[in-house]
Formats: structure tokens, sequence, C-alpha cells
């Protein structure tokens, strides 16, 4: 089996690592659905800038439009048109020089219709162009400006940054309808055109709508800030122009008014607007940024968790494993040498011939706890211990009867060396030839006797006892070994 084959440290990462994997594959993908939502917010943040500075561009071109129905009807000098022309195209480069690559297609395909508006610069510069084809022509670039944006394109209102991004895009098409409602009014005084105030009221009809989308999406403060230009139109152009044109759009309403007296009222309209537009800009940036940084915040704190728990765990394991690992490694080495010593201690007991006795010392295992390894090191030391003890058993028997077989011998040995002496001095003193005969076979038997005993005290361990301390003649040598054959 795998795991069998597995180390300790092996085991315990095996055991780790299922769940820390677990751990990272729900974490992961949280983290990751947080950095998409700061980047969504990031690209959204962008585009609402980019809308900003476009949104100056599309003031602008509203400024030069109204300045060329101004110049049209005489209102304007020709060196202010073109300055306003130069700013437009100036405002278009820089926009163009600060986003680059980063700028949108459909943005740079509206930058390009701008400079085609070239041809009715150079119509109006001449005053050989209506006004109608003045108006449509600036107000479809602004329109197609406005349109590239695409603020509202896959936005999801029930979030606030997309209420505001709604908000922006009904800002910009409100400044939009407000700045060409001041140009049909200077043209409905100039021409006392019922046409003209025909256009006026279709385009307060849009500028109705749109400014009912804004109310709907935006923040009080934004609405309050809306008023507050409403006011300053109304404050120009009189309270009731709106209401007469509506009511009657005939030129009878608005002849008292002059173009020298209300071209001067309107000019700045295009401009108040855009104080709606920073301030929705600034806000929806603002949300948006702290989206961002609440969603980094999240996948911050849970890589960061994510990571410490790994890390926690990793480390918790390493020491866990060589909490493990250390005592059976030292207990592995204490078990070997332990058995080394064993087997030579017991060999030596064994093999030891000596009468005296020198117990047996045995280290025991180095290793401590009162977890489960010191409880089998403890065990390891009770079954050496054990097993000492049986030798030790075994030695003391075995040096008991090598002791009883030496007694035995030495005592047979003395019993048939005096039976010897008595045999030789019964052969010195009988002259009957049967009856030493018969001695003779008696003395061969005590001397078979004697050898046997020897033979016993040999066995025994014990030294035999040699009468022949010193060198001995080799006759007697011969004499001597007859006589024991």
């Amino acid at each position: 089996m795998l795991l069998d084959r597995l180390r300790i440290h092996g085991k315990l990462t095996l055991l780790v690592i299922v769940p820390l994997l677990a751990v990272a594959g729900l974490a992961v993908p949280v983290v990751l659905e947080r950095i998409e939502t700061a980047r969504r917010a990031t690209a959204t943040a962008d585009a609402v800038q980019l809308a900003g500075r476009v949104g100056t561009l599309i003031q602008t071109i509203q400024q030069e439009r109204l300045m060329s129905i101004g110049y049209l009807l005489g209102a304007v000098e020709r060196d202010e048109l073109v300055r306003q022309t130069a700013a437009v195209a100036d405002q278009v480069a820089d926009l163009r020089s600060e986003y680059g690559a980063r700028l949108p297609r459909r943005v740079r395909t509206a930058l390009v219709d701008v400079q085609d508006l070239s041809d009715v610069r150079s119509r109006v510069l001449v005053r050989h162009v209506r006004h109608e084809q003045v108006m449509n022509a600036f107000g479809a670039v602004n329109t197609g400006l406005i349109d590239s944006l695409r603020l509202v394109e896959g936005i999801d209102t029930a979030t606030p940054e997309g209420r505001q991004i709604v908000a922006l895009d009904a800002a910009l098409r409100t400044d939009e309808h407000v700045s060409a409602g001041a140009a049909y009014m200077v043209l409905v005084v100039a021409t006392k055109s019922d046409a003209m105030a025909a256009q006026h009221t279709a385009n307060l009809v849009a500028l109705q709508l749109s400014v009912d989308r804004f109310t709907a999406f935006a923040t009080a403060e934004q609405q309050e800030l809306y008023n507050l230009v409403g006011e300053a139109v109304d404050s120009r152009i009189g309270p009731d122009f709106v209401e007469r044109v509506t009511a009657d759009p005939s030129a009878r309403n608005v002849a008292d008014l002059s173009v020298e007296r209300l071209f001067p009222a309107v000019s700045s309209l295009s401009t108040l607007g855009q104080f709606v537009e920073k301030k929705i800009v600034a806000d929806v940036v603002a949300e948006i940024n702290r989206e961002k940084r609440a969603a980094l915040t999240t996948a911050y704190a849970v890589g960061t968790l994510v990571v410490g728990i790994l890390v926690a765990v990793v480390l918790l394991s390493v020491v866990i494993a060589r909490a493990v690992a250390r005592p059976l490694t030292r207990l592995t080495a204490s078990a070997n040498r332990v058995a080394r010593i064993t087997e030579a201690e017991l060999v030596r007991i064994a093999d030891d011939e000596s009468e005296s006795f020198q117990p047996v010392r045995l280290d025991p295992i180095d290793v401590g706890g009162r977890d489960e390894i010191g409880e089998l090191a403890r065990a390891f030391d009770r079954v050496q211990s054990t097993a000492v003890r049986l030798v030790e058993r075994q030695a003391a028997s075995r040096r008991n009867v090598a002791q009883m077989f030496g007694h035995v011998g030495r005592r047979t040995q003395n019993l048939v060396n005096r039976q010897i002496a008595l045999i030789d001095r019964l052969e010195q003193q009988e002259t009957d030839p049967n009856r030493l005969q018969h001695l003779y076979r008696l003395d061969h038997v005590s001397s078979r006797l004697r050898r046997n005993a020897g033979n016993l005290v040999v066995l025994s361990g014990s030294a035999s006892d040699d009468r022949h301390t010193r060198p001995l003649p080799l006759g007697d040598v011969v004499r001597l070994a007859l006589g024991e054959i």
C-alpha cells in the first residue's frame, strides 16, 4: 500500500495538503471575483472620467454652435468664432494625445465627425448656410459624442454607482438640449419664425424627458445643484419665456425680445450644465473608488488570511512532524545501540567461564515524553530488561550445574585416588599370581573411574588438579603413560 511506503513527513504532508487545497480552492474564486470587481470598477471610473473630458469638449462645441448662430445673426465677431473653433480643435488633439490607444474606437470615430464640421464651419464664416443646417450638424456631432460613450450599456441601476452613471448620461443629454434650446431661443427671437419656435418646442419636450430621467437617478444634492442651474436660466431669459413659447410657439410671444439682449444672457447657459456634470463625475468616481478599495481590501484580506493559514498549517505540520520523527529517530538509534550492547553483553555472559559474575549494565532508551512514542520506549526498556534477567538466570543455572559437576568430579577423584593407593599397597604385598591378576584388573577399572571423574571436573569449567607442576624426565612420562593405558 502506498501509505505504508511513506515516512512520517510524507504521511503528515498528505494529511495536511488535502484540506489546504480545499481552502485554497474556496478562497481563490473569492479573491478572483473581488479582483475582477476592482478591475471593472477601474474600467468604469476610467469611462466616467473620459465622459467628463468628452463633456467638456461637448460644452466647447455647444459654445461654438451658439457662436456660429450668433455670427450668422451679427451678434458675434469673426475672430471670436475662429478662436472658439480653434479651442475645439485643441481639445480634440489633447483628448487624443492624453488617451492615445486607450481611447475607445467609437469615441475616435466621433472625434473624426467633429473634424468633419469643417465644411459647415467654412460656410458659416462666409454666411452661406441655413440656421437649420448649423443646428443639425452640430447637434448630430454632440449626440454622436454622447452616444459613443455608451455610459448606460450594461449598467446595473440597482447599485449606487450605476444610478449615478445613468444620471451622468441624462445630464449630458440635458445639457445638450439646454444648449440647443438657447440657440433656438436666439433664432426664435431673431427670425420670428414659427418653424424655429416649433423646433424649440420639440427640443423642450426632449429636454423634459432628459430632466425626468436625470431626476429619477440623480441624488438629492445633484438635483439641488441642477435646480440652481434652472434658476440661473430663468434669471437670464425670464421665468415665463418657456411657458409662452410652449403655449403658443408663434413669434408674437417673443416680439418684445431682441438678439442683442438675449444672446449675452444665453451664451453662458452651456457652461452651467458643466457644474452638474463635474459633480456627478466626482461623485461616481468617489463611489467607484470606494467600491474598488472595498473589493481590493476584501481580496487582500482573504488572500492574506489564506496565505497565513497555509503558512501556519505548514509550519505546524513541520513542527508536529519533527516532534514525531525526532523521537522515533532517537528511538531507532537507541534501539540499535542497545541491541549491539545487549548482544555483546549476552555473548559475554554466555561465554564467561569465570566463577565471578558481573551483572549486565544496559543503557535505557534515550526518549522522554508522555506520548505514545515515550510509552513505546519504556516498553522497549522493559523488554530488554526482561531479556537480560532471563539470560542472567540461564547463566546462573549453568554455573550451578557446572559447580555441581565439579564437586562430584573432585569427590570422585579423591575416592578413586584413595582406592588406587589401597590397591597399590595390596599389589605390593600379594604374591599369588591369580589374585595379583585380579588386583591389576581392579587397578585398571579404578584408573578409568579416575579419568571419568577428571572429565567431569573439566566439563564443569574448573581447573584440573594436575599433580605435576614441574617438568618431568621423559622416562617418567613414558612410565606414567603406560600406567594410564
